[in-house]
């Protein structure tokens, strides 16, 4: 029986490094790491929309019979049956393309938290890294342009449109009814991740495995791991022991609250 591909979405800063560490406790589970496997396939949508040579001779078939490989290709030398790949699938254009190329059922695992906890967890990066990307780019700002306060900036920043957040709010609000997407809430992930993870196998339909919820290696996968050294701040590493949730006490002015508190 060959390989089984199944999809890890949702917001930043929603426990997806602590579940993809979980679950690959389970040696017929690999969950990827951030993967750039949907830039792929834009990349040969592009060349098939606006490529002069391929426009010039088409090679369709061609073109599609890549597409059609290339979960088959790219987890080629990967023994684990199980393959859970974590990137943005809950856009329309990616959803789209796991309609024409995913080889099995689609069924996403989608990660929901607080839009203003995601926000206030990427602002305590701020206050810990200086050269975390987020103040970078605020550094970078002309300051004579500047009318607000410094954390309506770094909001700004945070939540730029076409972003990482914008794009899993637009994502939420597009995948949240389908049959074939399981929506898990980071707080149940952290207060209750035994049920948690007993509602993953029920929907992927993957034999049951006993976990350890006690962390003691931080996220790897058939010797790959996270550098986010040019990022500036840890964002992939995991509290060891056990699991539990820190609250930010970070004050987030009420519009951006408001802005944010009917999205879920």
């Amino acid at each position: 029986m060959g390989k089984k591909y199944y999809f890890l979405s949702g917001f930043p800063r929603s426990g997806n490094t602590l579940l993809s560490t979980i679950l690959n406790q389970n040696p017929t589970i690999a969950t990827t790491g951030h993967s750039f496997i949907p830039d792929i396939f834009l990349q040969l949508e592009t060349i098939k929309n606006y490529n002069v040579t391929y426009k010039n001779f088409k090679t369709t078939d061609n073109l599609n019979e890549i597409q059609k490989n290339i979960f088959k290709n790219f987890f080629n030398n990967w023994k684990q049956k199980n393959i859970i790949i974590r990137s943005e699938w809950s856009t329309p254009f990616n959803y789209s393309m796991l309609e024409k190329y995913c080889p099995n059922e689609i069924k996403i695992i989608f990660l929901m938290r607080d839009p203003i906890e995601v926000i206030k967890s990427f602002l305590n990066l701020c206050n810990k890294y200086p050269d975390f990307y987020i103040n970078k780019t605020y550094n970078s700002i002309d300051p004579t342009t500047i009318y607000k306060s410094e954390i309506e900036e770094k909001i700004e920043i945070i939540t730029k449109k076409n972003e990482y957040f914008d794009i899993a709010c637009m994502s939420y609000k597009f995948i949240k009814n389908k049959k074939n997407v399981l929506v898990i809430d980071y707080n149940n992930l952290v207060k209750k991740p035994n049920d948690t993870i007993k509602k993953i196998y029920n929907f992927l339909k993957i034999p049951k495995f006993t976990h350890d919820y006690k962390i003691k290696n931080q996220f790897s996968i058939n010797n790959i791991s996270y550098d986010d050294s040019f990022i500036k701040a840890p964002l992939h590493i995991i509290r060891k022991g056990n699991i539990n949730k820190i609250n930010y006490n970070i004050k987030i002015p009420n519009y951006i609250v408001n802005k944010y508190k009917n999205l879920i």
